[in-house]
């Protein structure tokens, strides 16, 4: 079970004096600057509608930093050309864009696709995706301003490996000790239909149904692994929620992942192992079946009874050329091997009022099955399907959930919705936090965030996962999780962001919030031209203004300054980045280069 834990702030990095930001009318630099080419920038097909696809297309920032260099930023074209900008040179009349890499395309038509995503892994290494399901590890060689080199592929994904579209949430290298090799750890995010996710337990168990949830959030840990000098794939896991997942990292040294997602949040996949429970096989020696089946000239049919409300995504069948697998939510209901081959393509299976129909489909015509599954003694071999339908209503009882029918002339309702109290409906949009153990498939912290809003996410230095910053009061506050070295894990509050909880919930045009690594400021852009900027006070002697009432001579708590910007162009804001001087603002033609701060 997950340990509780909770997220304490620093007392110190509180201001309870602070009063607000006052206008400022001070002009601040703004350098414009043409790209060489225009930003990739695609939106969803008519076949990608879920709000999940609106979050991963719409707030994808186009603009990625390097956590190695921060005089270097990176985008990607229109035609899927990598640009490195020095960030230096955007001041002058010289802006420097150089291409260091092309993704190869796969087809004409990126209609489906993710935008292009790139995560640096180190200082010479990088990953990239075309968005729709190529993964790429590039070396990069030691990336600087200077001499940008041209990157070259060192691991491309098996078109069969990975076909939907996803993007790069996080990458995280982990240096070999005692005679392990270098593992490469990636955090994939997919949204996809439910009936094309690979799973090993049923979408049911964690809250999936077609008419409320058509689409689901996949959260995939992908380990590549460099042996002798060549990359190859190593264990992937699966993790899942019907709703979306907020942020995820890998922590250090790589065993381990922190996510943000509202529950149900569960690992559906594994691929070193099932995850579903196995029935005990103690019914084995039971007089009672649990299965029926019979056998015509052509084909095997096998009957399992459970509860009418029962609905196809309470399974998983796995049909092979040998064996048969179902799954029921998160139990292996039967797992074996077959007496004999069968067809799988000719196989089906279908679900009517809590029966499941398998029907296989034999490879020799001429073989008498005298059991269904080698040594499994638990099923019920009938001649006809009246035969069955009799053993159906005989064996209900053994594999529905509930422990007595339900609607009888006496029954009663557990409670009545119109008794409710308004205290007790629960919105089910409270986030939140997990740590997970990679090699036990365990969550083993948890933190219960509540009504403190994700507000945005921010780099952190090499080696740590990204810090992101929750809502507390009406401050912002900034939090980075620990790496697993520390005996007792959790997430260290490391600044405040003052008031910036309240001011980013009246902004709502909002699509970027950002800060620098010295949290000197904070910025907000719009989708289109608007940007605003709160300098956080006590960092430079420009930043804050002390302030006296007139009538009663008080002196009023600490002030802070507020800019306005309104930039010139009509276009669609992409991406931004904030250093410690300067706010990056990319739009599908332009870029823009605001200093806030002195060098």
């Amino acid at each position: 079970m997950a340990k509780l834990f909770e997220l304490r702030p620093k007392k110190d990095l509180l201001d309870p004096t602070f009063e607000g930001y006052k206008l400022s009318l001070d002009n601040l630099p703004v350098y414009k600057h043409e790209l060489p080419l225009p930003v990739e920038n695609l939106k969803p097909s008519e076949d990608q509608f879920s709000f999940q696809h609106v979050k991963t297309f719409g707030l994808h920032n186009h603009l990625s930093e390097d956590p190695w260099n921060s005089d270097l930023a990176y985008f990607v074209a229109k035609d899927l050309q990598i640009f490195c900008i020095a960030l230096k040179s955007l001041t002058s009349q010289h802006p420097e864009f150089h291409s260091v890499w092309k993704i190869e395309e796969a087809a004409d038509n990126r209609s489906g696709s993710f935008n292009a995503s790139l995560y640096f892994a180190s200082d010479t290494l990088a990953t990239v995706t075309d968005g729709a399901g190529k993964l790429f590890i590039l070396d990069t060689g030691i990336r600087n301003a200077t001499h940008p080199q041209q990157w070259q592929v060192v691991y491309q994904s098996p078109p069969q490996n990975l076909e939907r579209p996803f993007k790069i949430l996080h990458s995280y290298l982990n240096q070999p000790t005692d005679g392990n090799p270098l593992q490469l750890k990636v955090l994939l995010l997919k949204v996809e239909p439910l009936d094309e996710v690979e799973t090993q337990i049923a979408l049911s168990t964690i809250g999936c149904n077609e008419k409320e949830t058509p689409f689901i959030s996949c959260l995939e840990l992908i380990e590549l692994v460099d042996k002798n000098g060549a990359w190859a794939a190593g264990q992937l896991k699966r993790f899942a929620t019907p709703f979306g997942i907020e942020y995820a990292s890998v922590l250090s040294p790589g065993t381990s992942v922190c996510v943000i997602a509202r529950e149900p949040f569960s690992l559906i996949y594994d691929s070193t192992g099932n995850i579903a429970t196995r029935i005990e096989q103690a019914t084995n020696n039971s007089d009672e079946a649990i299965y029926t089946w019979s056998e015509s000239e052509d084909e095997v049919t096998v009957w399992m009874s459970f509860d009418k409300n029962t609905t196809k995504h309470d399974f998983v069948l796995d049909i092979q050329r040998q064996q048969l697998k179902v799954v029921f939510k998160s139990e292996i209901r039967l797992d074996g091997e077959l007496l004999h081959s069968i067809n799988v393509k000719e196989s089906t299976w279908s679900l009517s009022d809590g029966k499941i129909e398998i029907i296989l489909s034999k490879n020799d015509k001429s073989m008498v099955w005298s059991s269904l599954i080698v040594g499994d003694q638990r099923g019920q071999k009938v001649l006809d399907a009246e035969s069955a339908a009799e053993w159906h209503q005989r064996l209900i009882h053994l594999t529905s959930d509930e422990m007595k029918p339900a609607g009888g002339p006496n029954s009663q309702p557990t409670f009545n919705s119109e008794q409710l109290e308004e205290c007790d409906d629960a919105s089910g949009e409270e986030l939140q936090l997990f740590r997970f153990e990679t090699d036990s498939n365990e969550a083993t912290h948890k933190s219960m965030l509540g009504g403190h809003q994700l507000l945005f996410i921010t780099s952190s230095p090499p080696g740590l996962a990204p810090s992101f910053c929750l809502r507390h009061d009406v401050d912002g506050l900034l939090w980075q999780p620990m790496g697993d070295e520390l005996e007792s894990w959790g997430c260290l509050h490391i600044a405040a962001v003052q008031a910036f909880g309240y001011i980013q919930a009246s902004k709502e045009q909002r699509k970027f919030s950002v800060c620098p690594p010295n949290v000197s400021y904070a910025a907000i852009c719009d989708s289109f031209n608007h940007v605003y900027i709160y300098r956080q006070p006590g960092h430079s002697s420009s930043t804050g203004v002390d302030l006296v009432h007139r009538p009663t001579g008080r002196k009023i708590g600490t002030v802070a300054r507020q800019h306005v910007l309104n930039l010139d162009s009509t276009e669609e804001c992409l991406g931004a980045l904030a250093s410690d001087n300067y706010l990056y603002i990319l739009s599908p033609s332009s870029l823009f280069a605001v200093r806030v701060n002195a060098d």
